[in-house]
């Protein structure tokens, strides 16, 4: 074979420059495709989370003919009935131990073993992080976990260094905004504190009959995904790591709840928002779904947040939706059932 046969046969500098920039093209041209498919499929995983809670509700409700109650912390010098299993009595008050939604669930989403991770099982005359229930609650539950949310899954801040409890991306959504001027402002007539609230309420268990704005037309379970860190419109604005940022997101705590007040806007890039809507000035600026991770409704899906309803059926909510379908949708007994659109 000849010199100038062998030159012929092999890639120029300029052709392999060629056949690498066409590769490079193709891979850019795929990886969109390949991301869109990865955060399809953790959409749908997220979804068979939230019917996996909204089985469970049902099956709460078959055992004890009511919902569970949302959170459970409280304190009262009359004896709350149906809240009795997780109360002691010293003196004359009544103390209910803080817990979460899920403290009172987990047996009936299949993790009644997890509540027996504690040395004499799990104490619900205890709080949630009292040193005899954490090794329960620093355990990770997947069911807990939306697999598009990017933050940490345990809360790892000061205030805690050496207990390190499992967070939840899941809420019960608990009430609508309770300001009377801002459903004024909405044009709409006030439901009072108890019309306000959501399917599953705070320090109660509540009967189907009083969701009067129907099962399938009233929130129960949302996504407010990474509450141990503060995001806002897609941006993380605090890691959640020092002292003051305290214990949020843990599974097993009695504070955390959704409730569908909408954010103040507007919103800066990398800034906490101004906070809550609370009256009708606020209603200008007013920013409903994906905004605010402490709190509202809040996913890690493009355009949309992921919730169950009363009835047990799970719909996207767009991040566009108005404040006034929001209110109607988060409170049972406003008189204004509305559906989800998808």
């Amino acid at each position: 074979m000849t010199r100038s046969s062998r030159d012929r046969s092999a890639f120029t500098l300029i052709e392999l420059l060629v056949v690498i920039a066409i590769i490079a093209i193709l891979i850019g041209l795929l990886l969109p495709a390949v991301q869109k498919v990865r955060e399809a499929a953790a959409r749908i995983k997220c979804s068979n989370n939230l019917k996996q809670l909204g089985l469970a509700v049902h099956n709460y409700e078959g055992a004890f003919q009511a919902l569970p109650p949302g959170i459970v912390q409280t304190s009262s010098t009359a004896q709350i009935p149906d809240l009795v299993e997780y109360g002691t009595l010293t003196g004359t008050t009544w103390s209910y131990a803080n817990h979460s939604f899920f403290s009172v669930m987990l047996p009936y989403i299949e993790q009644e073993n997890t509540l027996r991770a504690a040395t004499n099982g799990y104490n619900l005359k205890l709080n949630w992080n009292d040193p005899l229930n954490q090794p329960v609650t620093a355990l990770r539950i997947p069911t807990l976990e939306c697999p598009s949310n990017p933050s940490g899954k345990i809360v790892n801040n000061a205030s805690s260094p050496t207990f390190l409890p499992a967070v939840s991306d899941y809420w019960p959504v608990t009430r609508g905004n309770s300001n009377s001027a801002v459903w004024t402002g909405l044009n709409m007539g006030f439901p009072g504190s108890t019309g306000v609230n959501g399917v599953l309420t705070a320090n109660a268990r509540t009967k189907f009959a009083a969701i009067t704005d129907g099962l399938s037309n009233t929130f129960m379970i949302g996504e407010s995904g990474a509450r141990n860190e503060g995001w806002a419109a897609s941006r993380m604005y605090d890691p959640g790591t020092s002292t003051t940022w305290g214990v949020r997101g843990a599974w097993g705590q009695g504070s955390n709840n959704i409730v569908c007040a909408g954010t103040r806007g507007p919103i800066t890039p990398g800034a906490a928002p101004p906070g809550k809507v609370s009256t009708a000035a606020h209603l200008t600026d007013a920013l409903t779904v994906n905004a605010w991770n402490q709190g509202e409704l809040y996913a890690f899906h493009t355009g949309v947040c992921n919730v169950v309803m009363g009835d047990g059926s799970v719909k996207s909510v767009k991040s566009s939706i108005d404040m006034s379908t929001l209110q109607r949708l988060a409170a049972r007994s406003d008189g204004n059932p509305v559906s989800v659109e998808n």
